[in-house]
Order: structure tokens, then sequence, then C-alpha cells
């Protein structure tokens, strides 16, 4: 299953996503970077990605959520 969606807006905010791609990297997940013809981020989960790795992600957006909430 991919899950698509975008930073900071609906549209998606890309110096927003950009920062969102480069911290997700620094902390092990690769691979988010949304389709080249529709942009975004892009979140493949599938049979092999284990729970424990889904709720890193998890965490990451609302740790990243909340230090970019006004």
């Amino acid at each position: 299953m991919n899950i698509p969606f975008h930073v900071g807006s609906v549209e998606g905010k890309p110096e927003l996503e950009a920062e969102f791609l480069k911290k997700a990297t620094a902390a092990g997940m690769i691979g988010l970077k949304g389709h080249r013809s529709v942009g975004g981020i892009r979140a493949s989960i599938y049979n092999s990605i284990t729970l424990e790795e889904t709720q890193k992600l998890v965490d990451f957006m609302k740790f990243f959520q909340s230090s970019h909430s006004d």
C-alpha cells in the first residue's frame, strides 16, 4: 500500500517537504520521496514493513508536525 501525502498544506510546501525528507533520511527512513510527476511524500507500507518500522514513521511525522506548528 502506498500512502501519498503532502507536508505543510493540501498542495504541499516544497521547502517543508524537502526538510521532511532530509530529516527522515537522517533518521534512517529512505524512499519517501513522492512520484516524480506528482511530488509530495509517499510511504510504501508492505507486508515486509514491521509494526515497529511503521510506528517509527508515525512518531517521526508527529514530531515533525509538532516542531512546525504555529
